[in-house]
């Protein structure tokens, strides 16, 4: 049996939600503006960063902390530590399935949405079933760290179920020995082997059967339909809803003056322009499609307000003239604003 991940080209510029991974970095490090560099955001913010993040961004911030760390083996710690606390919907599925081999199948099959630059598959071979996880672009030297959590993050859902001796498991790197390889036995209970052709923990494929105690039908299918949920949310679906907020963001501002440009909204969602057309093709709209529904809300909205004189929303909402908005106005009521507001909207 193959079991691959649920996959979707790799992409620097694609958003990730939530960006809980690089919000507990900042938990453990002080200096925030080290964190941030070259990311484009302003240290202060990132801990509690309201936008959202991309994949590019993530990586970085990783990167920025490996001078911060106290050892070079600080992550393997931090992910023995935080094993069970951070993957959401995944962590309901896993901790409420009815074995270890729906826990784990569940966790690889889902956590791509939250760590996608790795492939993650689930293979059986001979007696041996294998949780791989391969690295979609060059990590450099972040490489270790990425790998290695997940991999411990694995192992430790694994202890907790099997809960007897790991002597029949085994960890497996493509890399060659690491200047901590002393420490792994702090962290793995079973044997590390280095110079292989995956990156997998492999466990006896009978383990699989082991059943949870903790197995609670109803929170086990509540999780999986929130994993479900979570995965059909993508970026071509809710690229929509972001860009949506950027350009509300712009109209809710004291004296705006019309919509940013796809250029301005793209720079805010921390992507190229292409990007967001694509993304927005994909859910069967585009920008100028997007603008005009937040113009037309906005405009009604206005008009509502009978302080609001035409001519003060149409510069509101960026008109170089009043016979300009009246225009546009028309096309999306079928009435001007002042027979808007003579019929009360209607």
């Amino acid at each position: 049996m193959t079991m691959p991940a649920m996959k979707r080209p790799f992409d620097p510029d694609r958003i990730l939600m939530p960006n809980t991974y690089v919000r507990l970095l900042t938990q453990e490090f002080d200096d925030l503006a080290a964190i941030a560099a070259g990311t484009g955001i302003a240290p202060e913010d990132l801990a509690d960063y309201a936008h959202p993040i991309t994949m590019r961004q993530h990586l970085r911030c990783i990167a920025n902390i490996l001078p911060l760390r106290q050892s070079p083996d600080w992550h393997l710690h931090w992910g023995k530590r935080m094993a069970e606390n951070f993957h959401g919907a995944v962590t309901l599925a896993w901790l409420s399935a009815p074995t270890l081999g729906h826990g784990l199948d569940t966790f690889i099959k889902y956590m791509p949405d939250r760590i996608p630059y790795l492939d993650w598959r689930g293979r059986s071979h001979g007696e041996s079933f294998r949780c791989e996880v391969t690295p979609l672009v060059d990590l450099a030297a972040v490489r270790h760290m990425l790998i290695e959590v997940p991999l411990l993050v694995m192992h430790e859902y694994v202890c907790m179920l099997h809960r007897g001796p790991m002597d029949d498991a085994r960890i497996e790197l493509t890399y060659a020995p690491t200047d901590y390889r002393d420490r792994y036995a702090d962290y793995f209970l079973c044997p590390v082997a280095f110079g292989q052709p995956r990156n997998a923990l492999v466990i006896p494929a009978a383990w699989r059967a082991i059943a949870n105690i903790d197995f609670d039908e109803g929170a086990w299918h509540a999780a999986l339909a929130r994993c479900e949920a979570a995965a059909r949310s993508d970026d071509e679906r809710d690229v929509v809803e972001r860009v949506r907020e950027v350009l509300a963001d712009a109209l809710a501002q004291p004296a705006p003056a019309g919509l940013p440009t796809l250029q301005q909204v793209a720079a805010r969602l921390h992507c190229s322009s292409r990007t967001v057309i694509r993304r927005l093709r994909a859910a069967d709209t585009s920008f100028q499609a997007v603008a005009e529904e937040m113009l037309k809300d906005r405009a009604a909205t206005l008009l509502d307000d009978p302080r609001n004189r035409v001519q003060d929303v149409a510069a509101r909402l960026g008109y170089a003239d009043s016979a300009s908005f009246r225009k546009a106005f028309k096309r999306w009521f079928g009435v001007t604003p002042g027979a808007w507001r003579r019929t009360g909207g209607v």
